[in-house]
């Protein structure tokens, strides 16, 4: 076990060093936040996809397909398309102009009080939702100092294991800017996709092989390759269901890729609008590829586990602990960590650089500022967990990944009214409320009916685009 925790330190060694070798300059907003729109657009993907991945996804995405088949393929196919329309229909209006921040584009078409409210929900959203995810991500270092006999509670190595973590993706956030965090996410993605390849491979020769022909006949028999679901259930769950799978999708990719300020900042930070295209359209299909990895290692898991009792939500995480030897341990680990690092660097930058702009903080404060307080912030918020009963416990992680269906589809809608030539028929705080009434609508309504979560969006789009119109209607009789 001694090995793997010396595997973590190189790790972490080697993130600062590649932090820190490609930072420069970054006193000015424009070297800090977007490294000057220098990098090259196959970094700005990669970074993308890095981003997005989390810690959750390298755990959870087994599972899917352990207890069940491949049809989260068909979200993945709506990610495509959610892309492609972002692409081709909002990325133009965010180069027509010189803003940093997305969220300038809104104020500058509805005022300051809509953009700020935008920046506002984005803040408190990607707090909760990222600082529960740093605090899952810190549960593998905390697992191996428990393992080392370390004499102290689960709750304090927990804590301390965030500590560490936090603390290391700070440093290098803080001080190399955007460009050490791209080039970091690069080096970080390549890690998380090696720790992928690495399971497949173990899982597949823990089965006694590469007998391929047997496995895929034997999990076809099981009906474990489904991905597209064509049929509608009247009482049950249709979250899979084809139309609404690859809508929900779309809807889900365009919210994030289109209106989330992390990820959009990947996008905006490139030369050219047909470098911006590239990025959007390609990271949708890496991410496909990358799901369908994950999933053939659920697949793989259930031959590997079969007739045994092991959850399907700690499936991977099951195989990684009790299977994988040492020092392999601390590589997947490491691709744990990085997958969280990844996001985490980015959730500090882009709250930095919302503050900065969107609320005229950069009066008062560098970026680097900004960025040392926010990665503090997220450090605090992801302690939440350890102050509630264990009851809460899963229902909060839930949220956390479940907040952005909540606030994505009126964002959209915001960001689709913008674009259009009309003037809103109401004043900038009339819209604001409008926009947060439509939150509250879209967490009443997907709690009291249970309704899946591909169906949050659209309903969250079409609250706000309803209010807006009706107001309108009312106004002109």
């Amino acid at each position: 076990m001694i090995w793997d925790v010396i595997v973590l330190g190189f790790y972490f060694l080697f993130v600062f060093y590649f932090g820190f070798r490609f930072a420069k300059n970054t006193e000015k907003e424009e070297d800090f936040y977007l490294a000057k729109k220098e990098i090259h657009w196959v970094f700005l993907m990669i970074s993308l996809v890095a981003t997005e991945t989390s810690s959750l996804t390298f755990l959870s995405i087994p599972s899917l397909s352990y207890k069940g088949d491949f049809r989260f393929l068909e979200i993945a196919i709506g990610y495509i398309i959610g892309r492609t329309i972002v692409a081709l229909y909002l990325l133009p209006s965010y180069f027509s102009g010189n803003t940093i921040s997305v969220y300038e584009y809104v104020g500058n078409r509805f005022g300051k009080t809509p953009q700020k409210t935008l920046s506002f929900v984005f803040t408190i959203s990607r707090l909760l939702g990222d600082g529960i995810r740093l605090y899952v991500s810190s549960l593998p270092i905390a697992f191996l100092l428990e393992r080392m006999g370390f004499p102290i509670s689960a709750e304090i190595l927990g804590m301390l294991a965030l500590l560490i973590l936090s603390v290391v993706t700070i440093i290098y956030s803080v001080f190399g800017g955007f460009r050490a965090i791209v080039f970091t996410d690069v080096l970080q993605w390549i890690i998380y996709l090696l720790g992928g390849i690495f399971a497949l491979v173990l899982i597949q020769i823990n089965l006694g092989g590469f007998a391929i022909t047997n496995q895929i006949q034997h999990l076809e028999t099981l009906g474990k390759w489904k991905v597209f679901i064509f049929d509608y259930n009247l009482t049950g769950d249709n979250s899979y269901f084809i139309l609404f799978a690859i809508l929900g999708g779309a809807f889900i990719s365009v919210g994030s890729h289109g209106t989330d300020l992390m990820l959009v900042q990947r996008v905006i930070a490139t030369k050219n609008l047909l470098s911006g295209q590239k990025i959007l359209i390609g990271s949708g299909i890496v991410v496909f590829f990358q799901f369908l990895l994950f999933l053939c290692i659920g697949s793989l898991l259930y031959l590997f586990y079969e007739g045994k009792m092991v959850p399907a939500e700690k499936v991977f995480s099951h195989f990684i602990i009790n299977e994988v030897p040492s020092p392999m341990l601390g590589i997947l680990v490491a691709a744990i960590l990085a997958s969280a690092m990844s996001t985490l660097s980015s959730t500090i930058n882009s709250l930095s650089l919302t503050w900065a702009r969107d609320w005229d903080m950069d009066k008062w404060f560098s970026p680097r500022t900004l960025s040392l307080f926010f990665g503090v912030l997220l450090f605090f918020a992801s302690l939440i967990p350890y102050f509630l009963v264990e009851t809460w416990e899963k229902g909060i992680l839930e949220m956390g990944l479940t907040i952005f269906s909540y606030t994505l589809g009126p964002s959209i809608a915001v960001f689709f009214l913008a674009k259009g030539k009309k003037d809103l028929p109401i004043s900038g705080s009339i819209f604001s409320l409008f926009f947060l009434l439509s939150i509250f609508i879209t967490i009443f309504v997907g709690i009291g009916f249970k309704l899946s979560f591909t169906l949050l969006i659209p309903i969250g789009f079409g609250s706000l685009f309803g209010l807006v119109t009706l107001t309108g209607m009312i106004k002109k009789n």
